[in-house]
C-alpha cells in the first residue's frame, strides 16, 4: 500500500509539473543556444541572404560503377566506395562583382541533432566538374560522371564536426547574361563513413555557395 501511495504521489507531481520541463526544447530555443561554427564568409555561422544551397545530391558507387542512383536528400560517403555529387545552381545576375565561396558547414552533434553520422578520421577528396555540367539523377554513374573541371586547389585536408570550411573561394566570373549556371563536384573518402542531410535547421549543414563582395571588382 505504501508503494502504491508513493507512485501515485509521483505521478500527480509529474502531471502537475510545468510542460516546459517535460517537453523537448523548442526549435527556436535550440537556434538561440546553437553555436554555429564560423568562417570568414560566415562570421556569425549563419547563412547570409543570397546564399545558395544544393539543388541535387546524387550518390555514385565505385563498387557498382554502372548503377545510376536516384536523387537523395541525404548524402552518403563510404570508404573507397560511395561518393556524393552535389549540384549548385548559381543565378548569374546575383554573382556579379562577387566572390563565390564554396563552403561546407559541419556543426557539432548538439547543433545538428539527428542530421548526420560520422565515423573515421575525416579525410575527404573534392573533385570538381566542368562549369555548367552537373549530375543527372538516374543517368550519372561512377563510370559516367560529369566532364572534369577545376578542382579546389587547397581543400581542407581533414573535416570534423564543429567546424565550417571554405573549400574554395574565387571570383565567380559568370557572365551577367548567362542565366542560371550549374557548378558541381563530388565528395569522396578513403577512410571515413559520413552521411548528412543538407539542412539549415539550427545551424547550416552541407554545401553552400556564400556570396561576398569582391574587393577588386
Amino acid at each position: 500500500m505504501k508503494t502504491f501511495t508513493v507512485l501515485t504521489t509521483l505521478l500527480v507531481a509529474a502531471l502537475a509539473a510545468p510542460s516546459s520541463l517535460a517537453s523537448p526544447m523548442s526549435l527556436e530555443a535550440r537556434k538561440s543556444k546553437a553555436k554555429c561554427p564560423v568562417n570568414s564568409a560566415q562570421p556569425d555561422g549563419k547563412l547570409p541572404p543570397g546564399s545558395i544551397s544544393t539543388s541535387l545530391l546524387l550518390p555514385i558507387s565505385a563498387k557498382k560503377p554502372n548503377k545510376a542512383f536516384p536523387a537523395t536528400t541525404t548524402a552518403v560517403v563510404t570508404p573507397n566506395d560511395k561518393c556524393t555529387i552535389f549540384n549548385l545552381d548559381l543565378p548569374a545576375a546575383a554573382t556579379q562583382g562577387k566572390i563565390c565561396n564554396l563552403v561546407f558547414d559541419f556543426p557539432s552533434w548538439a547543433d545538428a541533432p539527428g542530421q548526420f553520422t560520422f565515423w573515421g578520421p575525416g579525410h575527404f577528396t573534392f573533385t570538381g566538374y566542368a562549369i555548367g555540367v552537373g549530375a543527372v539523377a538516374g543517368q550519372t554513374t561512377y563510370n559516367n560522371q560529369p566532364a572534369p573541371g577545376p578542382s579546389p586547389p587547397n581543400p581542407p585536408p581533414v573535416m570534423q564536426p564543429g567546424n565550417s570550411y571554405i573549400v574554395n573561394a574565387a571570383p565567380c566570373g559568370i557572365p551577367a547574361n548567362a542565366g542560371t549556371v550549374t557548378v558541381s563536384g563530388s565528395l569522396c573518402s578513403k577512410d571515413t563513413t559520413f552521411t548528412f542531410k543538407q539542412s539549415d535547421v539550427c545551424c547550416p549543414l552541407g554545401f553552400y555557395v556564400v556570396l561576398t563582395d569582391d574587393p577588386n571588382a
